[in-house]
């Protein structure tokens, strides 16, 4: 008798995991980051999004950081990304002068989000830029080095110089 072999012992069934945004606003330093987790889903951006560009703590003028390392972009297709660009040109409904950064963890998102940038042309909101580096994302919105990397670097300084 022929039995299909048993799976291996470390072997890990396909992960997958919802998408989560959770936003931050920052009124005084005009600023509002939102960190995005799990599998893009394009439903879950059309159900978001018009909350957001509706919501008393919105403001056009506020800069925004789009912290995208922890998103898997696997499920991503380009018709997918002019959809998106199209929910947020329909969200927004009003210009502002303001910057919005989009972090992502590798150069394979990199040119997905490039993508996504190029869809908006003359049309986007805001300025828009994509990054791989917090720090550079950081310094763009006008926000200087982030405040934990800073405490750390001042913690390995103290401990170089034996303090």
């Amino acid at each position: 008798m022929n039995l299909p072999p048993s799976p291996q012992p470390g072997s890990l069934a396909p992960f997958s995991r919802k998408m989560n945004i959770v936003t931050v606003f920052d009124p005084e330093r005009m600023i509002r980051t939102h960190t995005v987790s799990g599998t893009i889903s394009l439903p879950v951006f059309r159900e978001i999004l018009p909350g957001l560009y509706t919501s008393k703590q919105f403001n056009p003028d506020m800069n925004a950081l789009w912290d995208l390392r922890q998103a898997d972009f696997s499920g991503i297709m380009p018709e997918d990304v002019r959809d998106l660009m199209h929910v947020v040109m329909n969200s927004w409904g009003r210009s502002g002068s303001c910057h919005s950064a989009i972090l992502v963890a590798s150069e394979t998102e990199y040119g997905v989000a490039r993508i996504y940038v190029s869809q908006f042309g003359q049309k986007a909101p805001c300025k828009l830029k994509v990054f791989v580096a917090l720090d550079e994302a950081r310094e763009w919105l006008g926000l200087g080095p982030d405040a934990k990397g800073v405490i750390v670097a001042n913690q390995q300084m103290k401990a170089a110089d034996g303090r």
